[in-house]
């Protein structure tokens, strides 16, 4: 005798039960995999400072500006302190954390500086700053055509010269500087006695969980005024 167990209601109601209790077990299993927040306070923050033991007399104004002294050492530093990551985000005893800085503020050693107006984190290529204008002497030129002719420096410590190219899929990735994996970044960039006078905007992006999952990314500016 061939029985059909699915016309059977016994079987039917049983059938029903372990389907119903398969579906839930699958639900909570996914819900277990959801990745949490990358900060354990459910906020990531960060915050930087100039080193004041390296360039004695540096202060912070009320209008958030930086008045960094002149040290003699040609360079100053800044200091950061990130909030630290889910313990989830920590491999082998190592955050992934980045963080990434640029400037507004450009040079071609011992002979000329310049800002640009409107810049941003990446601002070369964000803000297409890349075709406009630069006084040079008595004539203007563009940041691709003067890299034909000088290497051009970054207060952030990178450098553009007529061997980059610009059309690179990475090539915004070239025009910052890095410290990762680090809760407390620290990037040490030039002064020179030249710049005295000056002013520029220090962009620094910081990423929590930069490898995978959720990723929480944060842009923070410090203006500076170099000074004697």
């Amino acid at each position: 005798m061939r029985i059909k167990l699915f016309n059977n209601p016994a079987f039917s109601g049983i059938f029903l039960i372990i389907a119903t209790i398969f579906t839930l077990t699958n639900c909570t299993k996914d819900n277990s995999l959801k990745k949490p927040y990358p900060c354990p306070d459910g906020s990531c923050d960060a915050t930087f400072v100039i080193d004041t033991i390296q360039n004695k007399g540096s202060y912070i104004d009320n209008t958030n500006t930086w008045h960094i002294k002149y040290s003699g050492l040609n360079y100053f530093r800044i200091l950061g302190e990130a909030d630290t990551l889910n313990r989830k985000y920590v491999i082998n005893g190592i955050p992934l954390i980045e963080t990434g800085y640029d400037s507004n503020y450009f040079y071609i050693p011992r002979n000329i500086t310049w800002t640009y107006p409107v810049y941003s984190f990446l601002g070369l290529f964000s803000n297409n700053n890349l075709s406009k204008a630069i006084p040079f002497g008595n004539k203007t030129y563009t940041i691709v055509q003067l890299t034909d002719i000088y290497y051009i420096e970054n207060l952030a410590g990178y450098q553009i010269n007529k061997k980059f190219h610009y059309e690179h899929p990475a090539a915004s990735t070239m025009l910052q500087t890095y410290s990762k994996y680090d809760y407390q970044p620290t990037q040490q960039m030039v002064f020179f006695k030249e710049m005295i006078g000056d002013e520029a905007q220090v962009y620094i992006r910081v990423r929590w969980n930069s490898d995978f999952g959720p990723t929480v990314e944060k842009i923070y500016t410090l203006k500076i005024k170099f000074e004697a």
